[in-house]
């Protein structure tokens, strides 16, 4: 008894799909603008929750949320901005 094996199914729309999102790649400092951005908009959404959780028209859990996400941000920026620091302070160390 021979069991039949399907086909494999044509990868080439993985390809172009995989190929088109590589074409929409920026450069280096786009996406480091980009994160910039996103990370901007974490502090200025968290800051506003907490203002209208002092005004007492947010929820307790939406304000803890808020403040949760802003702190993860501020800490993966400054975890950026030290290896950034780090990585120049090990290309001026470099002999010539």
């Amino acid at each position: 008894m021979a069991l039949e094996i399907a086909a494999i199914a044509p990868v080439t729309t993985a390809v172009r799909a995989y190929g088109a999102v590589a074409a929409q790649a920026s450069s280096f400092g786009g996406m480091i603008a980009d994160a910039a951005q996103a990370s901007l908009q974490t502090l200025r959404r968290s800051e506003t929750v907490a203002a209208r959780g002092v005004a007492g028209t947010a929820d307790v859990q939406e304000v803890v949320q808020a403040a949760t996400a802003a702190e993860l941000t501020v800490q993966a920026v400054t975890q950026l901005r030290d290896k950034a620091v780090g990585a120049y302070m090990d290309v001026l160390r470099m002999a010539v």
